[in-house]
This record gives structure tokens, C-alpha cells and sequence, in this order.
């Protein structure tokens, strides 16, 4: 588990903070910013956890986005005040809806170590997967081109300095460690 790898992002270039609910498929320990999905029996469920990308066909249709509170760490249930069980209505902030998101887990492949976020990354789509690399960096984004209609997209539309300012502003530092990124179905 990894916490907060992956979080809605507000920005003059857009985003919202849209919120749906699932119930929980049975045995889930994702966390909040953690990747989940509906599956076919409807129910929201963490999506695999290894170095492959994220596939459309890992969810129902392609329906799912970031868990914005989970049943990982102890977590409680809102509506029982007991731990969360099979059932228990999760809330997330869907992908394909236009909402932005942000990260700084960037890596080459899902096993490599981190990359240095650049302005050519900017208009890119590229690969959603966990990492199991030496130093877990759980979910972010792999620095492979997407493949249309099959992989999960991270359509990356901004890059940011430790600062959280766009490297193109003029008074940034010019170096990337954050990408701001719209989750599409298509590249």
C-alpha cells in the first residue's frame, strides 16, 4: 500500500474535485490516492498491484479512478463507526471526467528508478502502473507510451518545480517533480 501516491489536482489549467461512491468488494486494503476500479460484479476494488500497466480490462468498461478513502491502515468506517467490510460505500474521484491529477512517482518502467519530469513530458500520454522497484514508489506513472484502447492513459498537462510552479513559468526553478495529468481511456 502505498497512501496519497496519486491525488486530484486544482489548477488554472482546470480539474475538479468530483467525487462518486462504490461499495467495497470484500478483503480490499487500498488507501486514499491509491488506483481502484469498478469490476464486473460492480463493486470498487484496488486495481493488481504489480509492474504491468494498467489495463481497461482490469475494471468494468473501463469505469474506476483514485480512491479518496480506503480500508487500508485501520481505517473506520464513517457510517458504522467499525472497521470497513464487504459492502461499505467508498468514495473516489472517477478518471475520464476531465478531473486532473498529481504525482511525483515517475519511473521509466514500473521496475526502474525515478525520472526527472521535463517539459517535453508535457502533452504525452503515457502508462498508469504500481512499482515494485528497490525503493517501493507504489502507483504513478511509467514513462511508456500508452497504447490506445487498451491501457489506462495518463495524458500529462503540466509539469511542476518542488514548489508546486508550472517549470514554464519564468520564476520556477526549472526542474520537474511533479506531473499534473488527465486519467483518459484514450491517448
Amino acid at each position: 500500500m502505498a497512501a496519497r501516491d496519486i491525488m486530484p489536482w486544482k489548477s488554472p489549467l482546470g480539474g475538479t474535485y468530483e467525487v462518486r461512491w462504490a461499495a467495497m468488494t470484500a478483503g480490499e486494503t487500498f488507501e486514499v490516492g491509491e488506483v481502484v476500479g469498478i469490476v464486473d460484479a460492480g463493486t470498487l476494488s484496488e486495481m493488481p498491484a504489480d509492474t504491468t500497466e494498467l489495463l481497461i480490462a482490469d475494471t468494468d468498461g473501463g469505469l474506476g479512478g483514485i480512491a479518496a478513502y480506503g480500508p487500508g491502515a485501520g481505517n473506520i468506517d464513517p457510517d458504522t463507526g467499525a472497521a470497513m467490510a464487504t459492502g461499505a460505500m467508498v468514495p473516489y474521484w472517477p478518471w475520464n471526467q476531465g478531473t486532473l491529477f498529481i504525482t511525483s512517482n515517475f519511473k521509466s518502467d514500473a521496475a526502474a528508478a525515478v525520472v526527472v519530469p521535463a517539459l517535453t513530458d508535457i502533452g504525452e500520454s503515457y502508462e498508469i502502473s504500481y512499482s515494485n522497484a528497490t525503493v517501493p514508489l507504489g502507483w504513478g506513472i511509467d514513462q511508456t507510451n500508452a497504447a490506445v484502447a487498451t491501457e489506462v492513459c495518463a495524458r500529462i498537462v503540466d509539469v511542476l518545480d518542488a514548489g508546486y510552479v508550472s517549470i514554464n513559468e519564468p520564476h520556477s526553478d526549472g526542474t520537474g517533480v511533479y506531473l499534473v495529468f488527465e486519467i483518459t481511456l484514450q491517448v
